[in-house]
């Protein structure tokens, strides 16, 4: 492993929680703040005006620590030619919704406010584990990731909804944004027909390997245990095990002899004892920039802000690689919301800051 470091790339960031760029194109990245707005950076300067602001539609922050906003955005993968992007977000009505939006025809810096379509729209249970990321897969479809609907105090998944096939909740679903609401082939029978795996806690950041379309999940932990999915390519219809399982181990940890055939355990995981406590999911490098770091998963905490990196190979763990100490992240990071991956390959480290205080950075070789 080269040595590497954290490249500011921009600071004054507003509680950001997620960037991306558009297919093709890595001069410009678009940067989600939880109240609203996307952030335009391009050519590395990024712009006063923003590329969209609904904040009117989405629902604010109103206390430390508030897990709804506005959360997912990805890019239609024509989006040159179609100019088509999809927004997951809370809604002020306590809706969550993934929207269908339009880059303006008259400029290319700004996004027309007004909503295209929309594909989801289901009620808030309690406020947390609300998900929200969006990718597309390799197949062309769209990937949604939503929580199990939150809890409160002690009690998890009060609803049993990661295991309730019948329900959105504790999902990664998949749909075609062009024949919705008909569900594409492949997706799980026999319960709600966007389902395309379950048994998850809160999957906050999930990423495709852009090279062999690997999918990998990094899924939020309860009281004791973060923890890392991978899934080969195409093989969905998994069941994860949550609220039965806690990473590898049965929920609530009192419990003995937990039993759930057919589950799929998680790749690694990450206990609450060392300091971490909120996973967030990365990517696999696939830059030009780093060429022995290709292949390698990297991926971080939110709690902590520690991060850590894995190979996996030919369905099974090959090297795990602690980062945290070369990327200097526990002194530097305030709150790792997320990672992202422009479309050269570069990977970012999204830093939630406080006050305004919000940065990017990108992952270099020193």
């Amino acid at each position: 492993m080269p040595p590497l470091k954290l490249t500011e790339v921009v600071r004054g960031l507003d509680q950001p929680l997620f960037v991306t760029s558009e297919p093709g194109d890595a001069s410009r990245l678009y940067v989600l703040e939880q109240e609203g707005t996307i952030r335009l950076i391009s050519g590395g300067v990024l712009q006063d005006t923003a590329f969209l602001d609904i904040s009117d539609d989405v629902q604010g922050v109103e206390w430390e620590g508030d897990e709804r906003g506005l959360l997912g955005l990805a890019f239609h993968p024509d989006y040159a030619t179609n100019g088509r992007f999809f927004l997951y977000f809370n809604t002020t009505s306590d809706r969550l919704v993934l929207r269908e939006y339009r880059r303006s025809e008259a400029n290319p810096d700004q996004a027309t406010p007004e909503e295209q379509k929309e594909f989801l729209s289901i009620p808030v249970l309690r406020g947390n584990h609300n998900g929200g990321m969006l990718a597309f897969g390799p197949d062309g479809m769209l990937y949604v990731g939503v929580g199990d609907g939150g809890s409160e105090g002690d009690t998890q998944d009060p609803d049993g909804n990661g295991q309730n096939i019948d329900v959105k909740y504790g999902k990664i679903l998949r749909i075609n944004v062009d024949t919705y609401p008909t569900p594409p082939a492949g997706n799980l029978a026999g319960g709600d027909p966007d389902i395309w795996d379950y048994g998850l806690r809160n999957p906050w950041r999930f990423s495709f390997d852009s090279c062999n379309g690997d999918l990998y999940i990094g899924d939020v932990g309860a009281k004791a245990v973060e923890e890392i999915n991978v899934e080969p390519r195409g093989q969905g219809n998994k069941n994860y095990g949550w609220s039965i399982f806690e990473g590898s181990g049965c929920y609530p940890p009192s419990q003995t002899g937990c039993d759930l055939p057919g589950h799929t355990p998680p790749v690694t995981v990450h206990g609450h004892g060392t300091g971490d406590g909120s996973i967030t999911g990365g990517y696999v490098y696939r830059g030009s920039k780093i060429p022995a770091l290709r292949g390698t998963y990297i991926y971080g905490d939110f709690s902590s802000n520690r991060i850590y990196s894995f190979v996996w190979k030919n369905g099974s763990l090959v090297s795990e690689t602690p980062l945290t100490g070369d990327l200097e992240s526990t002194d530097t990071l305030q709150a790792l919301a997320s990672f992202g991956e422009d479309a050269a390959g570069d990977l970012y480290v999204v830093d939630y800051g406080v006050n305004g205080g919000g940065r990017l950075f990108r992952i270099d070789p020193e």
